[in-house]
């Protein structure tokens, strides 16, 4: 089969997809907006595609002028984003997929939809919007962008939290999980890296990520058990900067410098790095669509924590390989660690269960079953 992809970048977690298509004997091809800062092209290398010029200029005069002080106005391209049409087209065509696999219902993708489609080239979506989600809005303007975009989508989250309650199926949506390769097994896994639970969180240093609730929860959790945390993070512009200044004078003010570490700008083995030594992974952000770290963990045989505002917040098998807490509830949070660090028996174990987890549930097979369905029996 002939794979391509588009997206609006090309982010490490795709590295395992691509993976599994070459060493399956596939072809496959990504397409990207533009390049991140830190990617991995060991397997697939993007061909970035960029902007048409007339948009160059709105989205300068959007970022740089009108919204300068805003620092969600970079992000308005992966929305809005128009393509040079004629660069994109020639790359589709000299190409030719069987399937192209579309991130994102955009701007972007309604052009290269349309040009799938003129070229009799199937399409499916990708998104991180639930399959189990709040009834779809059925005004005009949405129904328009769904004409305009793939019938049929996939996506790695099957609902938001872990309650079911109030959810209705879409029934064009397809669950397609996040992909991840086992990294240590249990029976190699080291823990209580000084005598110490090590704990670990990962996420760009902004509000949403929650960092002051996971260094207050560590603070008073340090109170009785011997905790070290360490984050590990994005510092990539002035608001990241700013709000780092903040979290490590807050760490220094309240006399935990030495119970709490913080890294930045992280390469992927240096991550690695870090999760071989870690007991317990925790990911406190509040609207997270979907985070890959919570099954990154559990390749390396650590159980992990989420808040309930996180579209992967359902790979977790509460009490087996970890738990949920509520969203923002910094005693919560409290609450399911101390379920897992009161007893040291339940990080190997729970470690264990994470590992077996990820074999079972998160490998190319299961990915590619749902393409496979949707392309030879939907489109």
């Amino acid at each position: 089969m002939r794979v391509l992809y588009m997206s609006h970048r090309y982010h490490t977690n795709q590295n395992t997809i691509m993976k599994g298509w070459v060493e399956n004997g596939h072809e496959v091809r990504f397409l990207s907006q533009y390049a991140g800062k830190i990617e991995d092209y060991t397997y697939v290398r993007p061909i970035v595609v960029g902007y048409s010029a007339f948009f160059r200029l709105i989205d300068y005069i959007y970022v740089h002028v009108l919204f300068r002080k805003n620092p969600a106005a970079i992000d308005m391209k992966l929305k809005c984003g128009i393509p040079p049409v004629f660069k994109l087209r020639r790359l589709i065509k000299e190409f030719r997929p069987d399937i192209a696999i579309l991130r994102e219902r955009s701007v972007y993708t309604i052009f290269m939809n349309r040009i799938c489609r003129s070229l009799h080239i199937p399409t499916i979506l990708y998104n991180l919007s639930p399959v189990w989600d709040k009834p779809k809005k059925m005004d005009l303007a949405h129904k328009i962008v769904w004409k305009l975009t793939p019938a049929y989508r996939m996506t790695p989250v099957n609902l938001v939290g872990v309650d079911y309650t109030g959810l209705v199926k879409d029934k064009n949506g397809y669950f397609a999980p996040f992909l991840m390769e086992p990294r240590v097994a249990p029976e190699d896994k080291s823990y209580f890296k000084d005598d110490k639970i090590q704990v670990f969180c990962i996420g760009k240093y902004q509000k949403r990520k929650n960092h002051f609730l996971m260094v207050q929860a560590i603070e008073e959790l340090a109170e009785q058990y011997p905790l070290h945390l360490t984050i590990a993070g994005e510092v990539s512009n002035d608001f990241h900067r700013e709000y780092y200044a903040a979290l490590e004078k807050y760490i220094k003010e309240h006399g935990l410098s030495d119970k709490i570490t913080l890294l930045r700008n992280l390469n992927k083995e240096q991550v690695f790095a870090r999760y071989e030594q870690s007991d317990v992974y925790v990911i406190p952000s509040t609207e997270e669509p979907a985070s890959i770290t919570v099954i990154e963990a559990m390749a390396f045989s650590v159980p992990a924590v989420s808040g309930s505002d996180n579209g992967t917040a359902s790979y977790i098998e509460e009490g087996v390989n970890g738990y949920v807490f509520r969203d923002n509830d910094k005693d919560d949070l409290k609450k399911k660690l101390e379920l897992i660090i009161s007893d040291r028996e339940n990080i190997p174990r729970m470690g264990k269960a994470g590992y077996e987890h990820v074999l079972a549930e998160f490998q190319f097979a299961n990915y590619y079953r749902v393409v496979e369905e949707i392309w030879k029996h939907k489109i």
